[in-house]
C-alpha cells in the first residue's frame, strides 16, 4: 500500500489531513461519519475506512500539491485515472475526489478537496493531467462544480438545455420541453395501431 506517500506528503504539507485507515496510524473519525452520527440517520459509532491511501487538501493549496504529487519523488503520480465528487448536503458541501496512479512505480493515491454547496468551485488540474479533463466536465455537468480554467467546460452527458444537476441528492427532476414534444409525437404516432389503447 501507498500509506508512507501520504505520510510524505503530510511532512512537505502539514495541513494535509490523511484518510483514516485500519492500520491504526491515524484513528480520527471520518467527518462525514461525524456528520452523520450527529444527523442520527447514519454510522453511529461506526468509522469509515480508506483502502486507498489518500487525505484531504485544502482547495487553496490545489494545484500547487497536485503539482509536487507529479512532479517530484517519491510520488511520480503520472496518471489521474478519474476525477468524481461526493454530495454531503447535510454539511453544505463537496468532496471533490481525484484518484492519482503512478505507472512506473505502480502505486497509487487518492486526495479529496471540499468545496462549499453554494459555491463549489476549484482550479482544474486539466493543465498536470489532461485525463481530468472529461472527468471534470462530467462533475461540472452532474453536480454543477465549476473547475476554473478548464479548456471547455461545458455539459458532458446532459443536453445543454438540461435544467439542474442529476446528482445532486436535492436534484428534482424536470423533463426538458424537447423530451416532452418528443413523448407527445410518439404518442400521436402509435394511436389508433391497435397497441394496447384502453376504450
Amino acid at each position: 500500500m501507498s500509506w508512507p506517500l501520504v505520510e510524505e506528503l503530510q511532512k512537505r504539507f502539514p495541513e494535509v489531513e490523511p484518510f483514516p485507515h485500519d492500520d491504526g496510524a491515524h484513528v480520527a473519525k471520518d467527518s462525514a461519519a461525524d456528520a452523520h452520527a450527529a444527523s442520527g440517520r447514519g454510522h453511529g459509532d461506526t468509522k469509515f475506512t480508506h483502502h486507498v491511501p489518500g487525505a484531504w487538501v485544502p482547495v487553496d493549496r490545489l494545484l500547487e500539491i497536485a503539482r509536487v504529487l507529479r512532479d517530484e519523488a517519491p510520488f511520480r503520480l503520472d496518471y489521474c485515472s478519474f476525477v468524481s465528487a461526493v454530495d454531503w448536503p447535510d454539511q453544505q458541501t463537496f468532496e471533490v475526489v481525484y484518484h492519482l496512479f503512478s505507472m512506473a512505480a505502480r502505486h497509487e493515491v487518492l486526495i479529496k478537496v471540499r468545496v462549499p454547496r453554494d459555491d463549489a468551485r476549484l482550479p482544474s488540474v486539466t493543465g498536470l493531467w489532461s485525463t481530468a479533463n472529461w472527468h471534470e466536465r462530467e462533475a461540472y455537468d452532474l453536480f454543477g462544480i465549476t473547475f476554473a480554467g478548464h479548456p471547455d467546460l461545458r455539459r458532458i452527458m446532459m443536453t445543454e438545455d438540461w435544467r439542474g444537476h442529476p446528482l445532486r441528492k436535492d436534484y428534482v427532476y424536470e423533463e426538458p420541453r424537447w423530451l416532452v414534444d418528443l413523448a407527445a409525437q410518439r404518442q400521436r404516432e402509435i394511436e389508433g395501431l391497435g397497441l394496447g389503447e384502453r376504450a
